[in-house]
């Protein structure tokens, strides 16, 4: 018997290979990668998370240093610096620790890249379509950045908040259960606690530090907790029953992100199916007709009903993908 001209012995050992290198592969990272990782871990927590407070301060001196760039000098003239300052913070919510000049710079290059390659192997037009998406990867890969540490940030805000709530009951000042938060809980929020810590005992006043860690992460649930604590300095009362009812708050947020989720799944699937299908569908015709598909990459015709698919791929994912987006 044959599947796609391999005999079935041949097939079958292919297959029994495969299995046992990914056996192999699991078995290594269960009992050497993982081991490793959390020690890692530990290792970064008991050092405080000093690294993230170093490289805050080399971002802010590269950050005072890009001022005289030339290029952010032009973008402030065009955008207005505060697009620029926007883009900083945006960097930072990410942990990308670049200035905005190295980072328009390479966004730059790599639209370059995909006008390069893109003229090359089809026109002007599909130079044009491949330096956009080419040039629109930096941004994605920092938006994904950005939204990954706000999900890692959200999901051990309850944690902290009751240990915040229990350590000022316990007699501990904000300042000291802010420390006791950094180094019990892991990065990225341990980190940013510490460097609010470390922040506020180097001379910045408590809700400033609060400020700017609201600023360096993209999270909402966390500006409920600055602005409670802005909002019971200035007024007084009980800040850890304040907290333990966030804490209570983010809690059902994130359930209700979980079941929205669940509901929106079938939609989310969809489109990824839609959105490989078709890229699946040409790679199966290559291997079947070769000189069928070569058409889309030898006339004219062909290559602009190709660019024209791709862009329809993405911009129906784009919109499935708006569709079953629901903000809680």
């Amino acid at each position: 018997m044959n599947w796609f001209g391999l005999e079935t012995g041949y097939f079958l050992g292919l297959l029994a290979v495969f299995a046992g290198m990914a056996s192999l592969a699991y078995a290594i990272s269960s009992l050497v990668v993982d081991p490793l990782i959390q020690k890692h871990r530990v290792h970064q927590r008991i050092k405080g998370n000093k690294r993230g407070s170093e490289v805050q301060a080399q971002i802010f001196k590269a950050y005072q240093e890009s001022k005289e760039s030339l290029l952010l000098n032009l973008l402030e003239g065009v955008l207005g610096w505060g697009k620029v300052e926007n883009l900083q913070r945006q960097l930072l919510q990410a942990d990308i620790y670049l200035n905005p000049g190295v980072f328009l710079s390479i966004v730059g290059i790599s639209a370059c890249i995909g006008f390069i390659l893109g003229a090359t192997f089809s026109n002007l037009t599909g130079g044009g379509i491949a330096a956009l998406v080419l040039g629109m990867l930096p941004v994605m890969f920092m938006r994904w950045k950005k939204r990954r540490k706000a999900a890692r940030f959200e999901k051990a805000m309850p944690e902290a908040m009751e240990l915040l709530a229990r350590s000022l009951r316990a007699g501990h000042t904000l300042g000291s259960t802010i420390e006791m938060v950094s180094l019990e809980v892991p990065p990225p929020l341990g980190t940013e606690f510490r460097i609010t810590y470390e922040e506020q005992r180097l001379g910045l006043s408590l809700p400033q530090a609060l400020r700017r860690m609201g600023e360096r992460v993209a999270s909402q649930d966390l500006r409920y907790f600055v602005t409670a604590v802005l909002i019971q300095a200035e007024t007084g009362g009980n800040l850890a029953e304040i907290l333990e009812n966030i804490g209570g708050v983010i809690r059902e947020r994130m359930m209700l992100k979980g079941k929205v989720k669940g509901l929106t799944a079938e939609g989310r699937f969809s489109a990824l199916i839609l959105g490989f299908l078709p890229v699946f569908t040409f790679f199966v015709l290559l291997y079947l007709n070769q000189s069928y598909v070569m058409l889309l990459m030898t006339d004219p015709l062909g290559k602009q009903m190709l660019m024209g698919g791709i862009l329809s791929i993405v911009l129906g994912a784009l919109v499935m993908k708006r569709m079953v987006t629901i903000k809680v």
